[in-house]
């Protein structure tokens, strides 16, 4: 794809402290994992943008997950922006702080083997009981 057919996505927290942009993002993806289950309350649809095509301005507040993963989230009013495994090419922006979502698709749901039994995933996507097989996601 020619670099002006790549698009450019922004987005924002909810009090507009953080401001971030990212070119050619990959499709979302629900996760069901138990670390965005606690940290949102559920699961998290997000979509993956190589780091060097990602960038933000603002003070992000970037918490420890668990061994090599982080979460990074305003420090003004906490909203919950991105997910970050640090040995990765790419990094999770959340799908609900995109200023525009058009082009982008739902792709799956992930680590649907941690899912709470309250619901259940009826919208005929992939499921997979952890992360995809390879060449389904973006890969950096």
């Amino acid at each position: 794809m020619a670099d002006e057919e790549v698009k450019t996505y922004t987005g924002h927290c909810l009090c507009r402290e953080v401001n971030f942009i990212a070119r050619g993002l990959s499709d979302i993806w629900y996760c069901h994992c138990t670390q965005c289950q606690h940290m949102t309350g559920h699961c998290v649809a997000a979509a993956g943008a190589r780091r060097a095509d990602f960038s933000y301005e603002g003070n992000v507040r970037w918490s420890p997950v668990s061994a090599g993963t982080r979460s990074g989230h305003c420090a003004s009013c906490s909203s919950y922006l991105f997910w970050d495994q640090i040995d990765r090419a790419t990094i999770s922006i959340l799908a609900g702080n995109l200023d525009d979502t058009a082009g982008l698709v739902l792709k799956g749901h992930i680590f649907v083997a941690e899912k709470k039994d309250y619901f259940e995933i009826s919208d005929g996507l992939p499921q997979y009981e952890k992360w995809p097989p390879e060449g389904t996601r973006q890969e950096g």
